[in-house]
């Protein structure tokens, strides 16, 4: 009796040693899938410096053509100057992002149910979360100009409104979409530019005060029209406002203008 008993005894020891092992086994997996999982997280917002967030958005009928999308196409050719700019604009930690005037992506500007300035502005705020410290900028050409502005407005609404550092209208339009030109800045942008011809469609100048800045493209002393051309001061001359979207001096001004937004490399 005493050699069976000590017999089941230790087997006894040796299952509960075995339940002890399974279950410190278990916790150790559960711990490395935490820890996995924490490294999965967005955190990376917390060790990579602060970059520049450029949203695109582009006119009445700028949908990039497929050869401009696969990379193919002239630096002249296509449908979309600003969709040529955006990729001007890639380099380290500037993030250019292109968008239609109704908020769709480049080639999809037919899409049903489009997502509009919502879109965009959705877009922006998810981007903030994962990049609290990043810059932001919106560069609207034409219809584009008006949608970039709603932006400004949607991302200054709710519990969280979010700062813009720099709303850039180039040649914007409200034709057949609203009123002729805006009255004021959103609350929430820091800065604007706008850059305009004289065509009777597009806003041409106007006041909103110390945070805007006009820049008349039909002005020759402005050094972007030279012996009549591009027709930047005409009322009635569409090919002026189209050519404001492609021309690389207006370009070159804009990049300077959102680069000078980046903050140092050390800055979070």
């Amino acid at each position: 009796m005493g050699f069976d008993f000590t017999l089941r005894d230790s087997r006894r020891i040796q299952l509960n040693m075995k339940r002890v092992s399974l279950v410190a086994l278990v916790a150790c997996f559960s711990v490395q899938a935490a820890l996995g999982a924490d490294d999965q997280s967005p955190r990376h917002s917390d060790n990579r410096p602060a970059h520049l967030l450029a949203v695109l958005i582009g006119g009445i009928d700028s949908d990039p053509t497929p050869a401009q999308i696969e990379g193919t196409a002239g630096r002249n050719e296509g449908n979309s100057g600003l969709y040529r700019f955006a990729g001007d604009m890639a380099q380290e930690r500037v993030i250019p992002e292109y968008f239609n005037w109704n908020g769709t992506r480049a080639g999809q500007i037919n899409r049903k149910a489009p997502p509009g300035s919502r879109g965009i502005a959705d877009f922006i705020r998810q981007h903030l979360q994962a990049f609290p410290g990043d810059r932001v900028a919106i560069v609207g050409n034409s219809w584009g100009g008006h949608t970039a502005l709603e932006v400004a407005q949607r991302v200054s609404e709710g519990e969280a409104p979010l700062a813009i550092d720099l709303v850039i209208f180039l040649d914007a339009s409200s034709a057949a979409r609203g009123a002729a030109k805006p009255k004021a800045l959103p609350i929430n942008v820091n800065r604007a530019v706008s850059y305009f011809t004289r065509n009777m469609f597009v806003w041409r100048k106007w006041d909103a005060g110390a945070r805007l800045t006009n820049i008349d493209l039909g002005d020759v002393s402005q050094g972007y029209m030279r012996d009549g051309a591009p027709a930047y001061d005409a009322p009635l001359d569409v090919r002026g406002h189209v050519a404001a979207e492609w021309d690389e001096k207006i370009h070159a001004d804009i990049k300077r203008r959102l680069l000078a937004l980046l903050p140092e490399a050390g800055a979070r």
